[in-house]
């Protein structure tokens, strides 16, 4: 959501800009891309929190009550919605991974990075360019951090990320138990998404410590 109202606010002040956004995910959206919505995902902030100012998420467009959480295939239509209202989305060019970013010596940035190809991403090509000024947008926890258990490799079921999650709901249609490592938010979801389907979870935290990340084992 930073990212696009960056890219908003840019386009605004400076109209006639060569604007880029390079976004690794398949769809826009971050946290919120179509790719990692499932049933039952909504935010935990009730309609009229989690919106730009100058763009309302009003009940006509988008269907949410007052005083109601927002569903996350709403959040989608609406990150969607503004970056083609203020022209970001035609401007977003996506399954593009940065994977170098080098200051020159006169003050431009050269940037590279990796474009995928084919519904699966089997293909890979090279990109390069040169600009004037770059943003980084992409999160403190966009990177999923998956710690090294003893005895991962002899495991026989499945784990993942719960960002992942939507690839794997056959997965954990079929478990009898899940554990669930970690104590944020995603955490509390992955708690409950199996619970109220019946599976039985166990729910794993490290002493104080409150980790960013999860780590769904079936």
């Amino acid at each position: 959501m930073f990212g696009l109202a960056v890219a908003k606010t840019y386009l605004q002040v400076n109209p006639s800009a060569r604007l880029l956004v390079l976004d690794s995910g398949k769809s826009l959206g971050g946290t919120w891309c179509a790719e990692r919505l499932y049933d039952d995902l909504y935010t935990n902030n009730l309609v009229g929190m989690v919106e730009f100012g100058d763009f309302p998420m009003d009940f006509e467009t988008f269907g949410v009550p007052p005083n109601a959480h927002v569903p996350g295939s709403v959040m989608h239509r609406y990150f969607t919605a503004y970056a083609q209202h203020f022209g970001v989305y035609e401007r977003i060019k996506l399954r593009s991974t940065v994977t170098s970013a080098e200051l020159l010596q006169g003050g431009e940035w050269h940037i590279k990075y990796d474009v995928e190809h084919g519904a699966d991403g089997e293909g890979v090509g090279k990109q390069e360019l040169i600009a004037k000024r770059m943003v980084l947008a992409t999160g403190t926890t966009s990177v999923p951090n998956i710690p090294n258990i003893k005895g991962n490799d002899e495991f026989g079921g499945h784990a993942f990320h719960f960002k992942d999650l939507s690839l794997h709901r056959e997965d954990l249609s079929e478990a009898n138990n899940v554990v669930v490592l970690g104590g944020s938010k995603s955490a509390i979801d992955a708690v409950y998404y199996n619970a109220s389907k019946g599976t039985h979870v166990d729910w794993v935290i490290r002493g104080k410590h409150i980790p960013l990340d999860i780590y769904v084992a079936v």
